[in-house]
C-alpha cells in the first residue's frame, strides 16, 4: 500500500456516468477513513476549467452555475483538509460526459489520477435523470415530451443532466479515457452489479484504490433518490435551501446526512418509465450495447449483454 501524498489534488475521480450511484459510490468510500472526498462532491472543474458558467436550463442558475468550481486554485483548495489521506477524490459526473475538455485537464492538472466509472443501462438512466428534475421541481413536462425538445434544449445552452439520450452513449465517452490512461488506470463497473453484489462491486474499487477490505458489506442507505415531489412547499423550501448559502451551509451542519437523504426520499413517489417509450429507447440503445461490449470485452456491464 502507498503512502498519502502532500500535494494537493485527487488521487483518483468518479467519472460519471450520471444519475449511475456516482453519489451513492461517494458516500460509502467517504464512510472509509483512508479516503477523503470534496465537499462539494462535483466541482465539475475538470470538464469546465477557466470558463463562466452560463447555462439556461430551469435551475441552472441555482445549480451548477452557482456550485461549480472553475478555478484552478480553489479546486485544488477542496483537496486539502484531505492531505493526510491515502485516496482524495471528487465525483464530476461532467468529467466523462466532456472527455475532450477533460482528458487535457487531466493530463495538466492530475497526470497521475485513477478513474472510476459507473455504467447504468442507458435506458434506465435516462428515466432516472428525468425523474430526478422532476424530483426537483425543475422538469415539467411528459418524459416523452421531454426526449423530443432534448435537441432543443441542448442547443439552447441547458446543461448536461438535461441531455437524457445523449448522455447514454457511454462508448464514444469512455474511449477517449482508455486511449488516454489504458485501462489500468480505468475501473469500469455496473451500477445494477454493484447494487446486486456490493460486496463484490466495492472490494473491486476498494483493491483499485489499495484500500483495504473493511466495511464492504452493503452500500447503506440508498441516496440521491429521484421521484415525482408529493409537497411542492418541502420541494420549494429544499430549492429555497441551495440558493442561501448561510442556511444552506447550517442545515448541512446541524442535520446528519442521512435524515437529510430521509427527509428528501420520503417526499418522493417513486415513477414508472412508460411501457410505451422503453421499446423506443430499447432500439435506440441497441448499437451502443454493441459498441461497449466490443470496447469493454469482458469488463462490460452485465446489462451491455442482456437479450
Amino acid at each position: 500500500m502507498s503512502t498519502p501524498s502532500n500535494d494537493a489534488g485527487p488521487t483518483f475521480l468518479v467519472i460519471g456516468a450520471a444519475r449511475s450511484g456516482t453519489t451513492l459510490l461517494c458516500h460509502v468510500l467517504n464512510r472509509h477513513p483512508d479516503v477523503f472526498l470534496t465537499d462539494p462532491k462535483e466541482p465539475h472543474f475538470l470538464a469546465f476549467a477557466g470558463q463562466r458558467l452560463d447555462f439556461q436550463g430551469p435551475g441552472d442558475a441555482d445549480s451548477i452555475n452557482r456550485f461549480a468550481v472553475t478555478d484552478e486554485a480553489r479546486w485544488r483548495a477542496l483537496f486539502e483538509p484531505g492531505a493526510g489521506h491515502l485516496q482524495r477524490g471528487e465525483g464530476s459526473v461532467s468529467t466523462l460526459y466532456h472527455p475532450e475538455a477533460a482528458i487535457g485537464n487531466i493530463r495538466r492538472c492530475c497526470p497521475e489520477v485513477k478513474l472510476i466509472a459507473l455504467l447504468r443501462d442507458p435506458v434506465e438512466r435516462a428515466f432516472s435523470a428525468y425523474s430526478y428534475l422532476v424530483g426537483r421541481g425543475w422538469e415539467t413536462e411528459s418524459f416523452e415530451r421531454a426526449l423530443e425538445l432534448e435537441e432543443q434544449r441542448r442547443a439552447s445552452g441547458w446543461h448536461h443532466l438535461w441531455h437524457y439520450t445523449r448522455m447514454g452513449f457511454y462508448a464514444r465517452q469512455l474511449a477517449p479515457f482508455l486511449d488516454a490512461f489504458g485501462r489500468d488506470r480505468l475501473l469500469v463497473i455496473g451500477y445494477e452489479d454493484l447494487v446486486a453484489q456490493p460486496a463484490t462491486g466495492l472490494g473491486e474499487v476498494f483493491a483499485f484504490l489499495g484500500l483495504d477490505q473493511r466495511g464492504i458489506e452493503d452500500l447503506g442507505a440508498e441516496v440521491n433518490v429521484s421521484g415525482r415531489p408529493q409537497s411542492r412547499a418541502l420541494t420549494g423550501a429544499m430549492n429555497w435551501l441551495r440558493r442561501h448559502e448561510g442556511p444552506r451551509a447550517l442545515v448541512r451542519t446541524v442535520v446528519p446526512f442521512r435524515l437529510r437523504e430521509w427527509v428528501r426520499r420520503t417526499n418522493l413517489e417513486r415513477m414508472d418509465l412508460p411501457g410505451e417509450t422503453r421499446p423506443m429507447l430499447e432500439a435506440l440503445y441497441a448499437p451502443e450495447r454493441r459498441e461497449l461490449a466490443e470496447l469493454l470485452g469482458e469488463d462490460a456491464p452485465s446489462w451491455v449483454h442482456r437479450p
